[in-house]
């Protein structure tokens, strides 16, 4: 029979291999890292549930009694007939007549023979039923372990199939609205509610079936291609290093054997010539000659040089572009206009954190609200911000004066603002033009989008770099050829 942990173990195994079959195409490393993650708590929940919901407390406390009275006192009729009785307590379905007809009949016979075997017998009874209530006991408790365990199972599947259900719905979802996979994702996304999924569900249906919208996002989004300009930047530095150089004068270890007469440093076997009359006059005639074998010793010494080297650096000089994108969420924009102004948001958005470019979003009517799309945010940010809506009236100049800030920091130079608007509003301030112009001088440029035509004559000529028109109803774009080519410039 498996152990409790066996069957822990392969259900465990065989709910992720579950979901990593009916989730395939969805499942990726941090996905994967938080299903492994609840399912190793449903695992530490689940033991700790059959050890504290374990129904047979009472019946084990009275089995581990009854057998250490065994022990200790032995068997007779009574204790048997109790053991039997909460035996049947705990097995209903249990026929115990069998220990009991035994009983009686050993007693039966002992009165009979007057053997004196009464003892031994009751004993060997006792031994079996409760040998038989021990293996009935645990067979009980192992068969409510396992129902424990499936039904277990069968809600952290259900609690882990719907999540990733929803986590698909939404995926499907971005995906219609041409974000692309992994863009601004975590696993908070989990977490979106059904009237989020309708929100992405409704902004995606703007743009699923208008292949205008489509092309507008893919325009905006990559904007003005930034041509990086590379110059070379020559750099001379002086290294000192130490090197370590020969030293015949230093005799600190032993580096071969040369022929000599230093005495101090003789090979040990030419001083054994010196023991026999005979060979020591060998031993004068190498003395002679110079020829005597020596240990050859030297030692080392640092020294410090200097080299000048030249490094040449190659510096960037441009980076692609931040992203600063205004949506107008006032009253006159309510409906299909703020839908679709917020369906190219998300569309623009995701595609400039694709871009690795910085992207800050700034939400207005006469109040703003805003959000920096740098990690830690997610997906779930951005839908959290872009579910606010204003519906009062409408200033643009608190949005721009915000993001005019923005676009002097050092994260958002070079910025390009996009202004989504029904452009139902006063003319742009002569203060905030001078700005922008400011802006301009640093290489930030400055665009527009009108959700329908009825406020694009507001738009002067000199406050936009350029200009498009979207009409919800004909879902016609006005675009300029110049305008397509200022957006492609150097690309």
């Amino acid at each position: 029979m498996k152990s409790i942990d066996d069957v822990i173990n392969v259900e465990h195994k065989e709910i992720k291999e579950h979901l990593e079959s009916e989730f395939n195409k969805l499942l990726c490393g941090e996905l994967e890292q938080k299903i492994s993650d609840n399912l190793q708590e449903w695992e530490i929940g689940l033991r700790q549930s059959l050890f504290k919901d374990m129904p047979f407390r009472e019946q084990r406390q009275r089995l581990n009694y009854a057998e250490l009275d065994f022990k200790t006192h032995g068997a007779t009729n009574e204790s048997i007939n109790e053991d039997l009785k909460y035996f049947k307590e705990l097995a209903p379905e249990e026929d115990v007549s069998f220990w009991v007809g035994k009983c009686k009949k050993a007693i039966s016979d002992d009165k009979k023979t007057l053997s004196n075997n009464l003892d031994q017998e009751l004993s060997y009874i006792r031994r079996n039923e409760q040998e038989v209530w021990r293996r009935t006991y645990e067979k009980k408790v192992f068969e409510w372990q396992l129902k424990r365990i499936q039904e277990e199972r069968d809600n952290i599947l259900k609690k882990l199939k719907d999540w990733l259900k929803k986590i698909e719905e939404i995926n499907d979802a971005l995906n219609e609205l041409g974000v692309e996979p992994g863009v601004l994702w975590d696993t908070s996304i989990g977490t979106l509610c059904s009237s989020d999924i309708s929100f992405l569900k409704q902004w995606a249906e703007y743009l699923k079936n208008n292949s205008n919208v489509k092309k507008l996002c893919e325009m905006i989004g990559r904007m003005k291609k930034e041509q990086k300009s590379l110059k070379e930047e020559i750099i001379k530095t002086t290294t000192t290093y130490r090197t370590a150089v020969p030293d015949i004068s230093s005799k600190e270890e032993i580096i071969g054997i040369e022929l000599g007469r230093d005495i101090e440093n003789l090979v040990p076997h030419e001083f054994s010539l010196m023991g026999d009359d005979d060979t020591s006059i060998l031993f004068d005639l190498k003395f002679v000659e110079n020829r005597l074998m020596c240990f050859s010793k030297q030692g080392y010494s640092e020294t410090e040089e200097e080299l000048e080297i030249e490094e040449v650096h190659m510096i960037e000089d441009q980076r692609n572009g931040p992203m600063v994108i205004c949506v107008d969420t006032s009253g006159s924009m309510a409906g299909a206009p703020e839908n679709i102004a917020k369906a190219i948001t998300l569309s623009l958005s995701s595609k400039a954190v694709s871009q690795k470019r910085n992207c800050y979003l700034i939400n207005f009517s006469t109040k703003i609200c805003t959000i920096d799309l740098t990690p830690p945010k997610g997906m779930k940010d951005l839908i959290d911000f872009l579910k606010l809506s204003f519906h009062g009236g409408t200033d643009i100049h608190p949005a721009l004066s915000h993001g005019l800030a923005m676009m002097k920091q050092e994260d958002y130079e070079k910025a390009d603002m996009l202004v989504i608007s029904d452009f139902v509003m006063p003319n742009i301030s002569d203060d905030h033009l001078k700005l922008m112009n400011e802006c301009r001088s640093k290489k930030c440029k400055f665009y527009s989008l009108s959700i329908g035509s009825f406020g694009a004559h507001a738009i002067s000529n000199n406050v936009f770099d350029n200009n498009w028109t979207y009409e919800p109803k004909s879902g016609s774009i006005n675009l300029l050829n110049k305008i397509v080519d200022d957006i492609f410039e150097g690309s």
